[in-house]
């Protein structure tokens, strides 16, 4: 098969297994991410981003369980499209390997489970996808920030999509401004400390908190803290494996505010 008529059939699989956005970028335009692509898929030669929206409404509802509930589903969504896609590529002759946007990721130092193999935002931007926003996120043309995203590393040799001319980020501030943890400075600046704080209120850093505070505690300090609202949220976080806390900087985002109509078919 022709690789362009591959590349069309590449995406068509992808929206129609729920992804609203999808392009192709090249190895060789991400070399900072080389040695891992390399790590998964030897002689790959391209790498498929997809997007998939949130619900606005789930984002704005007030309610953090409702967007995690929505998240949840976004990422579902996203490992449905990324592993019909390397499925697709590896029965057309060419290996292929689905590569996580969100858990499970590489929890040994340097890295400490706080950054992927790839970087999905860079991809997505170099994709065509969208451009960055000064929340340091993509800004797409018809979701806004308000998209998940993940991929796919194959040997296929894929036609790239060309990044966007214009920049979709008005650049109004409004994510600096209602940003809880005043992490945010603009230009893509995110002080990673004040926002993960915020964002993963209940994840690892509460965990190892607890667990030091529990050996410390006496019987009656230690039954307080394990029937806490704490360890409630810590138990829901186990259970769904999602801890973000906090969806300002996406829900607020005056792009967001365009029609989110349905994946293209």
């Amino acid at each position: 098969m022709a690789k362009e008529d591959l590349s069309e059939k590449v995406k068509a699989a992808a929206r129609d297994a729920g992804a609203d956005l999808v392009g192709v970028v090249g190895v060789a335009d991400l070399p900072e991410h080389a040695e891992n692509i390399a790590a998964i898929v030897p002689e790959a030669k391209s790498v498929v981003v997809v997007a998939v929206r949130h619900s606005l409404a789930a984002l704005r509802s007030g309610r953090n369980q409702i967007a995690q509930f929505d998240t949840i589903h976004a990422y579902d969504e996203c490992a449905r499209v990324v592993h019909r896609v390397s499925r697709l590529l590896e029965s057309e002759g060419s290996r292929a390997a689905a590569v996580p946007a969100f858990i499970p990721l590489d929890m040994a130092d340097p890295k400490k489970g706080m950054r992927g193999e790839i970087c999905w935002r860079r991809t997505a931007v170099k994709a065509g996808l969208g451009s960055y926003g000064e929340n340091g996120l993509l800004v797409t043309k018809r979701f806004g920030a308000a998209v998940r995203l993940a991929g796919v590393v194959t040997e296929a040799d894929l036609p790239p999509d060309s990044p966007l001319s214009e920049d979709l980020c008005d650049h109004c501030g409004r994510c600096v401004e209602v940003c809880p943890a005043a992490a945010l400075s603009g230009e893509g600046q995110v002080d990673k400390k004040s926002c993960g704080d915020t964002v993963f209120r209940y994840g690892l850093r509460f965990f190892i908190d607890l667990m030091r505070d529990l050996l410390r505690d006496g019987p009656d300090d230690a039954d307080r803290r394990l029937r806490g609202e704490g360890m409630r949220e810590l138990w829901q976080t186990f259970m769904t494996g999602n801890y973000y806390y906090c969806y300002r900087c996406q829900a607020e985002c005056p792009a967001t505010d365009l029609p989110q109509l349905p994946h293209e078919a």
